[in-house]
C-alpha cells in the first residue's frame, strides 16, 4: 500500500475546514501549506473524504486490537472500543481493554447460566411438589 501524501493530507483537512464552515481557517491553511500550487483535483475528492479516512482508521485499530493474539470465536467476542480510546491509546492498551471487558462478558454469561440452571431446578421441583400436594380430584375438577 502506497503511503498518502503530505500535500495530499492536507488537502483533506483543507477540504474538512471548508465543508464545516471554517472558510477563513480553510483559505489560511490552503495558502500556508500551499495547496494553491498544487495539481490536486478536488472534483476526485468526495465530500467527508477525512472524516471517512479517519473513521475507517479507527476501525482499523479496533480490528486489530480484537484479533491481537485472540480468537474470535463468535460475532459476539468482538468489541467495541470508544472512539477517544482508539485515539488515545496504543494497540497493547486496547487489547487489554478487550480482554478485559471478554472477562466481564464471560462472567455475566456463566452468572446468567448459573442462575436459569438454579430456577430451572428449583421451578421443576416446585411444580412436582405442586402435584403430589394437590389431590387428584381437584386436578380433575381444573382439567
Amino acid at each position: 500500500m502506497e503511503s498518502i501524501t503530505s500535500l495530499e493530507l492536507n488537502y483533506l483537512v483543507y477540504r474538512y475546514l471548508h465543508e464545516s464552515g471554517f472558510t477563513h481557517a480553510a483559505f489560511t491553511f490552503g495558502f500556508e501549506s500551499g495547496l494553491n500550487k498544487s495539481s490536486i483535483d478536488g472534483n476526485l475528492i468526495p465530500p467527508g473524504s477525512l472524516v471517512k479516512v479517519v473513521q475507517k482508521g479507527l476501525q482499523f485499530v479496533e480490528m486489530e486490537a480484537n484479533v491481537t493474539n485472540a480468537e474470535i470465536d463468535e460475532v459476539d467476542d468482538f468489541t467495541y472500543l470508544r472512539p477517544l480510546d482508539l485515539i488515545t491509546k496504543d494497540v497493547d492498551e486496547l487489547y487489554k481493554i478487550v480482554e478485559n471487558k471478554r472477562d466481564r462478558k464471560q462472567e455475566a454469561r456463566e452468572r446468567k447460566l448459573d442462575e436459569e440452571t438454579v430456577e430451572a431446578a428449583t421451578g421443576r421441583v416446585a411444580d412436582k411438589e405442586k402435584v403430589k400436594i394437590i389431590p387428584k380430584k381437584a386436578r380433575d375438577m381444573k382439567g
